[in-house]
């Protein structure tokens, strides 16, 4: 990071790692709008943290809201959609666009794997297993949603480009949002 302040670098440091590691071969690479089953699971999310925005000036800080959750009727079909190189989300409960924003997944040398596959856990408190931070600590991923091997939709460091260990980071808003939402289960489809 050439020319970055102390602060940054030490925030980066803090927030910006994920999993990332050699795992058996990913599925077929989806096509787009290809929508898949749906399991329901009755976890909710409860609020932890207090509200942040995307660390980068101009980068998620100055987006809107999502809508509050709890004002969202049922679904029986949830899906997000990550796209790798516009760098954004799309969220879809039974097949409508109710979300999108911006992400930063994996880097050139730890890339985002593609494909098709389904939320396999969440977990509100989330520490990487592989990476440390600053401070020599397990980096915090908060909200995540596992979603294949060590590879996770969280919060975290949103620079607009792609430079994360492989997992898909979002603004603290939209990771809470999504989080919320998302059931074990659901699918989460990853494409160019």
């Amino acid at each position: 990071m050439k020319n970055a302040t102390p602060t940054l670098l030490v925030l980066a440091a803090l927030l910006g790692g994920c999993a990332s590691q050699p795992y058996p071969p990913l599925p077929q690479e989806l096509e787009p709008g290809q929508a898949g089953v749906v399991d329901e699971d009755t976890a909710t999310a409860s609020e932890t943290r207090s509200q942040r925005t995307s660390l980068v000036p101009g980068f998620g800080a100055d987006l809107p809201l999502p809508p509050d959750p709890a004002s969202l009727p049922p679904a029986n079909k949830r899906q997000l959609d990550i796209r790798l190189a516009s760098q954004t989300f799309n969220y879809f409960e039974d097949d409508q666009l109710v979300w999108s924003g911006p992400i930063s997944s994996g880097s050139p040398q730890h890339p985002t794997p593609k494909g098709r596959f389904s939320v396999l856990s969440k977990d509100i408190d989330k520490r990487s297993g592989s990476y440390t931070n600053y401070f020599d600590q397990a980096t915090p991923m908060p909200y995540s949603l596992q979603f294949y091997g060590p590879y996770f939709v969280h919060e975290g460091w949103l620079s607009g480009r792609p430079e994360s260990h492989g997992c898909v980071r979002l603004r603290y808003e939209d990771a809470r949002f999504v989080y919320s939402r998302m059931r074990v289960g659901d699918r989460v489809m990853v494409a160019e």
